[in-house]
């Protein structure tokens, strides 16, 4: 049997969880079964390059063709863009991987003639811009009830979803799952420690993210700065980019600490970063659907301190393999931060919990299986009510 054309639509603003997801998937889906065409968007900033970059990193590319979208002006333009990209690569399903997407497939879906997947990974709440609210509204309310199908990554966010006016029987929650093999390899904890200037008797706290104001770094600065008399061998790893870099850099300077703070960038080994660290912090300030990150580091043995916020207990067996703090509170981080570093029995005992807890509860396979069968729901629902016919008139 032909394998059925899906097309996949992304826009970057910056790599994140959800570009896990989706190079899991491109590397991962049994091709007998699908044939992928990946289209980022031609849009401002540099997301989309990194995307493509990560893509091409890992083996896999993406196809030649772009939306076009400098600004929402281009809606129209994107849209022939879309009609055209069905023709020519004969689509029986599109899966858009972002709001923007989202929105532009989901409003006036009918005119596309075949199945539509929407993943809605995360909305940040609660969302301080008035615009971006009304947006996440629009694809609330208005785009996403008209797919065949919706996956997300968490049950947290599946309620969010469903209050809006999506059918709860086209929801389906599917946990990122991860491939241990890909971080098998990489530096050794000695190797990257030297390399990072970090002695071996000291005991790091390390956070992989963004460096956006939304992932709370401040309160990762103020919870170090307050403990650093009672943990005199503490540093912190934050690894990532992000327009907070030199801001949070001044921060660490005016706490006394900057010191102690090693700030790397982009690192490419992120195993290695992951192996030099003892305890792995997520102090976000803003609801995350599934936080990708969080998994990883348990994957690589690290107890996990993380803000309560969004789907993130979702990723851990709390009290277990990580604790639960109360966002935008640098007091209660600080608590959890001193407890663990100065009980290294404790801190072992949930290290040795880690992995096996994400080996056993997030699979690749078991992701890959239900996406599989949901985008075959998703073609045999389109058939159903569509009749398998469809028709691109009016999609400018």
């Amino acid at each position: 049997m032909k394998p059925v054309n899906v097309l996949y639509l992304v826009r970057t603003w910056a790599l994140g969880g959800s570009h896990t997801i989706i190079r899991l998937l491109l590397r991962h889906l049994p091709r007998d079964r699908f044939n992928v065409i990946t289209v980022p968007y031609d849009a401002p900033g540099r997301g989309d390059a990194d995307f493509i970059a990560s893509v091409r990193k890992q083996g896999d590319d993406v196809a030649p063709d772009r939306i076009p979208w400098r600004s929402r002006a281009n809606w129209f333009r994107a849209r022939r863009a879309v009609a055209e990209l069905i023709c020519r690569y004969d689509i029986s399903l599109i899966h858009t991987h972002d709001t923007n997407s989202n929105v532009l497939i989901g409003l006036g879906r009918d005119r596309w003639p075949c199945a539509c997947v929407a993943s809605p990974y995360g909305w940040w709440e609660p969302e301080p811009r008035r615009r971006i609210r009304a947006y996440h509204w629009i694809e609330k309310n208005l785009a996403l009830p008209r797919f065949d199908r919706l996956i997300t990554v968490s049950h947290t966010m599946k309620r969010k979803i469903l209050a809006g006016r999506a059918a709860a029987d086209r929801v389906k929650v599917i946990h990122t799952g991860l491939d241990p093999s890909q971080f098998a390899g990489g530096q050794t904890r000695e190797a990257v420690r030297e390399e990072l200037g970090i002695a071996p008797e000291d005991l790091v706290i390390g956070t992989v993210s963004r460096l956006f104001r939304e992932k709370g770094h401040t309160f990762l600065l103020q919870a170090a700065a307050s403990i650093v008399a009672d943990c005199p061998r503490l540093r912190l790893l934050i690894v990532g980019t992000g327009d907070q870099r030199e801001p949070l850099e001044q921060e660490a300077r005016a706490l006394g600490i900057r010191d102690r703070v090693t700030f790397t960038g982009y690192y490419e080994d992120l195993p290695a970063a992951l192996r030099a660290m003892d305890l792995f912090a997520q102090p976000s300030i803003q609801d995350e659907g599934f936080p990708t990150a969080i998994l990883e580091a348990q994957l690589m043995g690290l107890p996990v301190i993380a803000s309560n916020i969004g789907g993130t207990f979702e990723t851990m067996d709390v009290d277990r393999t990580g604790m639960l703090v109360p966002p935008r509170d640098a007091d209660a981080l600080a608590i959890a931060m001193r407890l663990l570093l100065q009980d290294a029995p404790r801190r072992r005992e949930m290290a040795a919990a880690a992995r096996p807890w994400v080996e056993h509860s997030f699979t690749l396979i078991d992701m890959i299986d239900r996406v599989v069968a949901t985008y075959d729901e998703a073609i045999a629902h389109f058939a159903a009510t569509r009749g398998g016919h469809g028709s691109l008139r009016g999609a400018e």
